[in-house]
Protein backbone atom coordinates (compact mmCIF):
# COMPACT_ATOMS: atom_id res chain seq x y z
CA UNK A 1 0.00 0.00 0.00
CA UNK A 2 1.45 3.43 -0.75
CA UNK A 3 1.62 6.33 2.11
CA UNK A 4 -1.74 8.14 1.95
CA UNK A 5 -2.69 11.51 1.07
CA UNK A 6 -3.06 13.55 4.22
CA UNK A 7 -6.62 14.00 4.17
CA UNK A 8 -7.20 10.21 4.06
CA UNK A 9 -4.97 10.12 7.65
CA UNK A 10 -7.24 12.34 9.24
CA UNK A 11 -9.65 9.43 10.85
CA UNK A 12 -6.66 7.00 11.07
CA UNK A 13 -4.94 9.88 13.22
CA UNK A 14 -8.00 10.23 15.49
CA UNK A 15 -7.95 6.66 16.56
CA UNK A 16 -4.33 6.92 16.67
CA UNK A 17 -4.69 9.52 18.98
CA UNK A 18 -7.72 8.17 20.57
CA UNK A 19 -6.13 4.72 21.07
CA UNK A 20 -2.91 5.92 22.99
CA UNK A 21 -5.07 7.96 25.45
CA UNK A 22 -5.88 10.97 23.79
CA UNK A 23 -2.18 12.57 23.89
CA UNK A 24 0.50 11.19 22.19
CA UNK A 25 4.53 12.33 21.15
CA UNK A 26 4.76 12.56 16.88
CA UNK A 27 6.80 9.03 17.11
CA UNK A 28 3.84 7.11 19.07
CA UNK A 29 1.23 8.91 16.26
CA UNK A 30 3.58 7.67 13.39
CA UNK A 31 4.00 4.25 14.63
CA UNK A 32 0.02 3.94 15.64
CA UNK A 33 -0.87 5.38 12.18
CA UNK A 34 1.72 3.13 10.09
CA UNK A 35 0.07 -0.13 12.35
CA UNK A 36 -3.70 0.83 11.47
CA UNK A 37 -2.63 1.65 7.61
CA UNK A 38 -0.57 -1.65 7.14
CA UNK A 39 1.97 0.21 5.90
CA UNK A 40 5.28 -1.78 5.14
CA UNK A 41 8.51 -0.67 5.72
CA UNK A 42 9.27 0.43 2.16
CA UNK A 43 6.16 2.66 2.20
CA UNK A 44 7.50 3.89 5.63
CA UNK A 45 10.71 4.90 4.16
CA UNK A 46 9.94 6.71 0.50
CA UNK A 47 11.52 10.25 0.82
CA UNK A 48 9.62 13.24 0.40
CA UNK A 49 12.57 15.79 0.06
CA UNK A 50 16.55 15.32 2.09
CA UNK A 51 15.52 13.23 4.77
CA UNK A 52 11.86 13.94 5.86
CA UNK A 53 9.66 10.71 4.52
CA UNK A 54 6.40 11.44 2.71
CA UNK A 55 4.41 9.45 5.47
CA UNK A 56 5.46 11.78 8.01
CA UNK A 57 5.47 15.23 5.72
CA UNK A 58 1.43 13.92 5.27
CA UNK A 59 0.87 13.15 9.06
CA UNK A 60 2.41 16.47 9.58
CA UNK A 61 0.01 17.77 6.95
CA UNK A 62 -2.89 16.13 8.61
CA UNK A 63 -2.52 17.19 12.22
CA UNK A 64 -1.88 20.71 11.30
CA UNK A 65 -5.75 20.48 9.10
CA UNK A 66 -7.20 18.71 12.37
CA UNK A 67 -5.91 21.44 15.13
CA UNK A 68 -7.29 23.84 12.43
CA UNK A 69 -10.58 22.12 12.52
CA UNK A 70 -10.49 22.17 16.65
CA UNK A 71 -9.76 18.65 17.27
CA UNK A 72 -6.56 18.38 17.55
CA UNK A 73 -3.90 21.22 19.57
CA UNK A 74 -0.08 20.77 20.35
CA UNK A 75 0.23 20.79 24.40
CA UNK A 76 3.51 20.55 24.32
CA UNK A 77 6.52 20.66 21.79
CA UNK A 78 5.96 17.21 19.90
CA UNK A 79 3.11 16.14 22.06
CA UNK A 80 -0.51 16.44 20.40
CA UNK A 81 -3.66 16.21 22.30
CA UNK A 82 -7.30 15.91 21.22
CA UNK A 83 -9.60 18.68 22.19
CA UNK A 84 -12.73 18.32 23.73
CA UNK A 85 -14.38 18.10 20.16
CA UNK A 86 -11.57 16.03 19.19
CA UNK A 87 -12.96 13.66 21.97
CA UNK A 88 -16.01 13.39 20.98
CA UNK A 89 -15.14 13.13 17.40
CA UNK A 90 -15.35 9.12 15.80
CA UNK A 91 -15.04 10.25 12.25
CA UNK A 92 -14.23 13.34 9.74
CA UNK A 93 -16.19 13.98 6.45
CA UNK A 94 -12.33 14.66 4.74
CA UNK A 95 -13.86 17.44 2.97
CA UNK A 96 -15.57 19.00 5.20
CA UNK A 97 -12.41 19.55 7.17
CA UNK A 98 -9.97 20.55 4.08
CA UNK A 99 -13.63 23.26 3.11
CA UNK A 100 -13.39 24.33 6.58
CA UNK A 101 -9.77 24.89 6.52
CA UNK A 102 -9.68 26.36 2.83
CA UNK A 103 -12.56 29.15 4.13
CA UNK A 104 -10.64 30.10 7.57
CA UNK A 105 -7.50 30.61 5.64
CA UNK A 106 -9.30 32.88 3.25
CA UNK A 107 -11.05 34.63 6.40
CA UNK A 108 -7.95 35.35 7.62
CA UNK A 109 -5.84 35.92 4.70
CA UNK A 110 -8.83 38.86 4.07
CA UNK A 111 -8.59 40.26 7.49
CA UNK A 112 -4.98 40.41 7.62
CA UNK A 113 -5.37 42.89 4.62
CA UNK A 114 -5.34 46.60 6.65
CA UNK A 115 -7.38 48.91 5.10
CA UNK A 116 -6.20 52.22 3.50
CA UNK A 117 -6.26 55.34 5.88
CA UNK A 118 -9.40 57.34 5.11
CA UNK A 119 -7.64 60.29 6.44
CA UNK A 120 -4.05 61.96 6.88
CA UNK A 121 -2.82 63.07 10.41
CA UNK A 122 -3.41 66.46 9.59
CA UNK A 123 -6.97 65.72 8.59
CA UNK A 124 -7.64 63.89 11.66
CA UNK A 125 -6.35 67.17 13.72
CA UNK A 126 -9.18 69.31 11.54
CA UNK A 127 -12.00 67.82 13.58
CA UNK A 128 -11.15 68.45 17.05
Amino acid sequence: MAVPKYDAMFNPLLEAIRKLGGSASITEQEDEVATLLKLSESDLAEVHRGNRTKFSYRLAWARTYLKRYGLLENSARGVWALTVEGHRATSVDKNKVKRFVVELDRKQKHDSIEPESVESEDDAQGWE
